[in-house]
């Protein structure tokens, strides 16, 4: 940190000098990718890159201005400064309301050489770019290797790896400094399953449907994930799908594993984005059945007692894990629904103000530290964090034994649709099994759909942490400029009552 340092305070200097009554400084000094990808026994990916660059976001005469650069030198300072305070001032001449920011938690720093920097780096076991490329490859070859000797239908068999490191220092004119390395690894593979007749293709995934699945740690996760053994797993399911029955198509109770429910938290808390709720972000499906009903929260009926949904950023190995958003408000835990009720939103420090001033009083005390970028090029937008359904008592096997017969039981994620204001969905499976004469036989085309209100109304049953199992969605887009990032989700398997079940196509 000591040699940004310097760098750091001339950034606020300037802008406190060009006249911001605000500002902040993101300055990634390096990141780095390795993208690896292996088709059919084939590399058709082998990418490897590194960027650097700072942004400045400023708030001058009660606007918001932004400018960044890949150039990371002293010389450029002044400029980006002095376009982040115009684009500001130009912004000002068209915006009816001054922008209001909650205050910001104190973090210690008082500016200066002396001052207390907060440090926060992903703890790991093995460093991932410390393993040689051809042990990675290796890896892949076996998976891919794994999934052709098990079936000889699997027509397409993808193995992937994705590794990043980020490092992002970040200084506030409020007194925040923070240095904080962030590693995530992760690996994806899928099998595409096929009959010579009657042309009926099937897939399966691991660990879930997203491709670029990682988690914060280093080379310990991939080999964590055992890919060779799984990959024969879903091999032998993908060739035993083109075989099994439909799902029937009524109103059935359903199990959803985490590799499913983990997907249906993420589509639903995007309406649970204070941006998206106060109406100011609408990008790709982008509002919230929860606007009209801001007045009634920390009542409103959301689920059944069962959930408990908790927006958590220090949680070990989120994807979403750090020590301060891309504000400088720091990490923690903070319920969205507890025992059912709406208890919360994702926050910013821009957004509490205004949240407060259509409920009618001071409901939120402090942003909760969810604004986050996908680089130092990007405006901070709010974006969710680990998002967490809390275990509950119930055992895994025990839900399955008790569950009467024609419950279905969905897997991991093939298809999604979800309207733009979050509340009627439908969503379709790569596998599922019914439960019929007490055992649990295999279906295909899969898919579950209905009213979110209703859904979460009729949880019956969330399994204890022994099930838990901690995933994230590695390609959530929001904003126009569009950003992706990372996004964490865990969760137990669950059981809902009375959901409208049917098959695809």
């Amino acid at each position: 940190m000591e040699e940004y340092r310097e760098f750091l305070e001339e950034v606020l200097w300037q802008a406190k000098k060009q006249g911001a009554e605000y500002a902040d400084c993101r300055l990634c000094p390096q990141e780095k990718s390795e993208d690896i990808k292996v088709e059919n026994g084939a590399i058709t990916a082998l990418n490897s890159t590194q960027s650097a660059g700072f942004g400045v976001r400023v708030l001058a005469q009660g606007s918001w201005g932004f400018f960044a650069t890949p150039i990371v030198q002293k010389d450029k300072i002044e400029e980006v400064v002095r376009r982040a305070v115009h684009s500001a001032k130009q912004n000002a001449k068209l915006q009816k309301q001054k922008v209001v920011l909650a205050p910001c938690p104190p973090q210690g720093w008082t500016g200066g050489t002396g001052g207390k920097v907060i440090v926060y780096k992903t703890k790991t076991e093995q460093d991932p770019f410390a393993i040689s490329l051809d042990q990675k490859l290796m890896l892949l070859a076996s998976v891919n290797e794994a999934m052709r000797q098990t079936s000889n239908k699997a027509f397409w068999r993808i193995a992937q790896m994705r590794l990043v490191q980020t490092r992002k220092l970040f200084a506030s004119s409020d007194g925040v400094l923070a240095d904080q390395t962030i590693i995530r690894s992760g690996a994806g593979i899928q099998v595409h399953a096929a009959n010579t007749q009657g042309g009926d293709v099937q897939q399966r995934s691991y660990p879930d449907s997203h491709p670029s699945f990682t988690m914060q740690g280093g080379y310990e996760i991939i080999h964590n994930l055992d890919l060779v053994h799984n990959a024969a797993a879903i091999a032998k399911e993908a060739e035993e799908l083109l075989a099994a029955p439909r799902a029937p198509s009524e109103n059935r109770g359903i199990i959803l594993l985490p590799a499913m429910l983990n997907l249906h938290i993420h589509e639903t808390t995007h309406g649970f984005e204070a941006d998206r709720v106060l109406g100011t972000e609408w990008t790709l499906s982008g509002g919230s059945f929860l606007t009209p009903l801001l007045g009634r929260i920390g009542e409103f009926r959301f689920g059944s007692d069962n959930i408990n949904l908790t927006a958590d950023s220090v949680r070990q190995h989120g994807v979403a894990t750090y020590a301060v958003d891309d504000e400088g408000t720091p990490a923690g835990s903070v319920p969205l629904v507890q025992k059912g009720v709406w208890k919360g939103l994702l926050t910013s420090r821009e957004t509490v103000p205004q949240l407060n001033k259509i409920i009618g009083k001071t409901y939120f005390t402090q942003p909760n530290g969810a604004l986050r970028a996908d680089g130092y090029g990007s405006w901070p937008v709010i974006r969710m964090v680990n998002i967490i359904l809390e275990p509950g008592e119930t055992d895994f096997d025990e839900l399955k034994e008790r569950v009467p017969n024609g419950t279905l039981m969905f897997g991991a994620n093939k298809s999604w649709s979800i309207d733009d204001v979050r509340r009627h969905f439908s969503f379709g499976c790569e596998i599922a099994w019914e439960k019929a004469n007490g055992k649990w036989e295999l279906r295909k085309n899969a898919k579950y759909y209905g009213d979110n209100l209703n859904f979460w109304r009729n949880c019956s049953a969330v399994c204890d942490q022994k099930s838990f199992w901690l995933g994230a969605a590695g390609n959530c887009g929001k904003a126009d400029p569009l950003q992706t990032i990372h996004t964490g989700h865990g969760s137990s398997p669950a059981y809902f009552t009375n959901i409208q079940v049917g098959s695809v196509g």
